[in-house]
């Protein structure tokens, strides 16, 4: 403590009493804006960057402080906005990356209308309702947690170029059925890859299949048309909305492969990548309660 603050509290003590050596309040100055401005600068934020002009939907303290001046008239530094971004009861957040040519109105209409009537279509027909989606791994790390220096945050090269991946396809039930299947080589299923996954599928369920999937090219193919007609009888299909990822309980297996069962996983190889991913793939078949738990994540109501 320094001196001259002992000696001006001891001095105040024997001018102002026993209990005047306290430091007084500080308040500050008035506001800049009021209750009701704070209330519709909270709106504003809410309201998203995109709806007020900028081109990314991201709030930044900048952006923050120029709205206040164009809707309130007020000068802010960046510190003083993160005060009041703290008053409205608003932190940073890490956000949900959603695509610009997501039609949130028609998503909204096929949760709430389209998304009961398959279900109950499912039940209708006994068929049994899963999901199928593809994806890949490859030779860079999903990053999680590195060691390095205390109090240092490391930097972390990523290869820019061509990397070593597999294309992986699955289909995942509510009850923690899981099938899938690896590409041969490190290009995309093509029509007949997905042709021959879904002549698995048949073999592996009983009865009638009804399945959802996006509205990728590769579900539109002629061959995979005139297969799907050919199997009409047991095998039927439904999609989700465009870029609705989230909607999805098979991206739930991949988040639960790439970041709960592979974190940091560093192949050397393909044939390391294979081996690694199948082995976790094959964990994933053997723990179908797990896997249901994942898969309840997505964002519709699945059936019990």
């Amino acid at each position: 403590m320094a001196y001259k603050t002992v000696w001006a509290w001891e001095k105040r003590q024997r001018t102002q009493g026993p209990r005047s050596w306290r430091e007084a309040n500080h308040p500050g100055g008035p506001r800049k804006i009021d209750e009701k401005q704070r209330k519709r600068l909270r709106e504003i934020l809410l309201e998203g960057a995109l709806a007020h002009g900028y081109p990314t939907d991201l709030w930044t303290l900048k952006r923050v402080a120029e709205v206040i001046a164009t809707e309130f008239g007020e000068q802010y530094t960046e510190s003083g906005v993160w005060h009041v971004l703290r008053d409205l009861g608003l932190s940073a957040q890490v956000p949900v990356p959603r695509a610009f040519e997501r039609d949130e109105k028609y998503i909204r209409h096929w949760r709430r209308i389209e998304w009961p009537r398959i279900v109950t279509e499912a039940r209708r027909t006994r068929a049994t309702l899963l999901f199928l989606d593809e994806s890949s791994a490859q030779s860079e790390p999903n990053v999680r947690r590195t060691w390095w220096i205390e109090g240092e945050r490391p930097e972390i090269q990523t290869r820019q170029g061509k990397r070593m991946k597999i294309s992986l396809i699955s289909a995942v039930g509510v009850r923690g059925q899981l099938y899938f299947r690896l590409s041969e080589t490190d290009k995309n299923f093509d029509g007949g890859g997905v042709i021959e996954f879904l002549r698995y599928l048949l073999k592996e369920v009983r009865g009638r299949v009804l399945l959802l999937w996006d509205n990728g090219t590769i579900h539109r193919r002629k061959d995979v048309k005139a297969f799907l007609w050919e199997m009409r009888k047991r095998l039927k299909t439904r999609r989700f909305p465009a870029y609705a990822p989230e909607l999805n309980p098979d991206e739930m297996v991949w988040n639960a492969l790439k970041y709960q069962r592979l974190p940091n996983f560093c192949p050397k190889s393909e044939e390391e990548i294979r081996e690694g991913v199948e082995r976790e793939l094959r964990w994933l078949q053997g723990h179908p309660d797990f896997l249901a738990r994942c898969v309840q994540h997505a964002e519709i109501p699945l059936p019990r």
